[in-house]
């Protein structure tokens, strides 16, 4: 058989139907890898990572099932459906997953794209109060993004920025309360400031500094107007 006759074989033989989707999940968690239509008629089903890595093999007579030893306790297989569970993910688990049935033809039944992604962290909010009341600059930060803003008293200004990894830092309000948001597809962080409460200190503070100044000025005028008198006589 030539070559090419080969190939158009190998074509004919090799069908895709295959459901395609993306999955995210967090560092140490589980993820069921769904076949959610029938599959045609087989002999095996492989689970294949990235192409060419085995996770396991089903033999649909024998019923029998042969899993990577790279995968040891960390896989579980339902001979019904199909699925595959995969437990204690590692962010080496990243990557394409496919189920592949092999019959009268190949077909590929699905195609997963699993993201393992570690939990954020909590960003930190900073913020800096100008000499005019409630006029405050505000710093929202994590590891790899930053956000700078400000406010006067209840109106601030709002923004979002995001890395091309899918993590995002956003700076918005809710009344009185500023809210500092890290997140990924699968965790979220914030820390919140509340305006109303550095307004009322600063509110609070402007009084007593102008009480202060009166009272030194009660204390000094009798003594000037002593040492005045005295120095006449």
């Amino acid at each position: 058989m030539s070559v090419k006759m080969q190939l158009i074989f190998v074509l004919f033989n090799f069908v895709l139907i295959t459901e395609s989707s993306n999955v995210s999940r967090l560092v140490g968690s589980s993820v069921n890898l769904d076949i959610k239509h029938r599959v045609p008629k087989f002999d095996h089903l492989s689970w294949v990572f990235n192409k060419t890595n085995s996770v396991l093999k089903y033999y649909t007579h024998s019923k029998k099932i042969i899993q990577s030893s790279a995968y040891e306790d960390r896989v579980e297989f339902n001979n019904e459906t199909y699925s595959l569970t995969l437990k204690n993910l590692q962010k080496t688990d990243s990557g394409e997953y496919e189920a592949e049935a092999d019959g009268d033809e190949v077909i590929v039944a699905v195609n997963y794209r699993l993201f393992v992604l570690d939990p954020v962290e909590a960003p930190d909010l900073n913020h800096q109060l100008s000499n005019d009341t409630c006029n405050i600059t505000l710093t929202c930060r994590s590891h790899d993004l930053s956000i700078n803003s400000s406010c006067y008293k209840e109106t601030c200004e709002e923004k979002n920025v995001a890395s091309p990894g899918g993590v995002t830092l956003s700076l918005s309000v809710s009344g009185s309360t500023i809210i500092c948001n890290h997140s990924n597809s699968v965790s979220w962080a914030n820390i919140t400031l509340d305006t109303g409460n550095i307004c009322t200190e600063k509110g609070a503070a402007s009084p007593s500094a102008g009480a202060s100044v009166c009272l030194l000025k009660t204390v000094l005028y009798p003594i000037i107007l002593i040492l005045i008198l005295s120095s006449s006589l």
